[in-house]
């Protein structure tokens, strides 16, 4: 009908774009925005992920499009590729914002981000990067805006982004749930079908390397050595069927995800020290034996492991670590008394930042409809 408004002129959409990491986070930490964001704000996402499906199992509309060391193409013409279904996308939802959370900046993105000058581009960059990425950071130049998600243990971080803080604007530890999202601890051992009396520990540390292999086995082998204790091993969404079974007397494997929706049916956890995982036990007063995975291109986990241990938030315990001291560190996770002075640490050390406050809720807050930005605008 003439003079009808459009419908997409109804509505304000963001677009989210993250790679496939180790694990979930850039997605995860995505995804904790977009279910906070503004009434008005409808949300899709374009993911280089292997875990595309909890996006869609979320509610949100998901395009999958695989990185370049999947599909062969070379890097030039993949890269054409990426910044033609970003476009496209973009055209198709009358996206106005573009959200990145990746650390590496695509050429295919750049080019986008050149060619749509009106576009607002929002850059999550966590912080704690390996000094060898410090040449990723001139990318922030093509945003509008580079949001950095708060670090416990910020104060631990020598990084080059330390440095390159500029245009930063910093918010608090960024989260897909609050600690008070959890299911209480009985309701969540019975979901999970978990025993109702034993000590139940879970454990997330594999990944693709030999070493972290060969540490979760011995870590499992002695959680099963104690009475009385169950381990519950935390699955890729990835794994084989296969690898989704265990035999063991005491041990259990499961996929869950969000995972920290459960956290409250664990008495204790042995995890790495991965933005999430991290800033959600100690937000959540999880007691936690660290094992930081110390690969090259990772984050730098072992500097939030030692900064929770050093303030009696966590223990830690590396990967290369002798056979008696990681037992003597899961014999004192094991220890009612330890994990409850680490509880109570973990909750004095929130308290003393003013209690819990996900920067999720301030980053959603930024991506609000231009009409609302103008209503709020002060009047010069």
């Amino acid at each position: 009908m003439t003079g009808e408004t459009p419908i997409r002129s109804l509505r304000d959409d963001a677009l989210f774009v993250s790679a496939n990491g180790i694990g979930q986070g850039h997605l995860t930490r995505q995804l904790a925005v977009a279910r906070r964001l503004p009434t008005g704000v409808t949300a899709a996402f374009l993911t280089m992920s292997y875990s595309a499906s909890i996006v869609r199992d979320l509610g949100f509309a998901v395009h999958v499009l695989p990185h370049h060391h999947l599909t062969g193409e070379a890097p030039d013409v993949w890269n054409a590729r990426l910044a033609e279904e970003i476009e496209l996308l973009l055209d198709a939802r009358a996206s106005r914002t573009l959200i990145y959370d990746v650390n590496f900046v695509f050429d295919g993105v750049i080019e986008v981000l050149r060619r749509r000058r009106d576009l607002r581009s929002v850059w999550i960059r966590r912080a704690m990067w390996p000094q060898h990425h410090a040449a990723y950071l001139g990318a922030g130049v093509h945003f509008s805006e580079i949001v950095e998600p708060g670090e416990f243990a910020e104060s631990y971080d020598n990084g080059p982004t330390v440095l390159a803080r500029e245009r930063v604007t910093a918010v608090s530890p960024v989260l897909l749930l609050d600690p008070d999202e959890r299911m209480e601890r009985e309701a969540a051992r019975a979901a999970l079908g978990l025993p109702p009396e034993a000590t139940i520990v879970l454990l997330d540390i594999a990944r693709a390397s030999s070493q972290a292999l060969s540490e979760r086995h011995r870590q499992i082998d002695a959680l099963l050595s104690q009475h009385g204790v169950h381990a519950v091993e935390l699955n890729s969404a990835l794994a084989a069927a296969a690898e989704r079974t265990s035999h063991r007397p005491g041990h259990s494997r499961l996929t869950l995800y969000p995972a920290y929706r459960f956290s409250r049916a664990f008495d204790a956890m042995i995890v790495r020290a991965s933005y999430n995982t991290f800033h959600e036990n100690i937000a959540g007063a999880v007691p936690t034996l660290f094992v930081p995975d110390e690969a090259v291109d990772m984050d730098r986990q072992v500097d939030r492991a030692r900064f929770a241990a050093d303030n009696g938030l966590g223990l830690l315990c590396r990967l290369d670590a002798p056979e008696a001291d990681m037992r003597a560190a899961v014999a004192t996770l094991l220890d009612a008394d330890a994990r409850a002075r680490l509880t109570a640490a973990c909750a004095a050390f929130v308290a003393e930042r003013g209690g819990w406050q996900n920067g999720a809720d301030d980053v959603a807050g930024m991506i609000m409809p231009p009409s609302v930005q103008e209503r709020l605008r002060p009047v010069k």
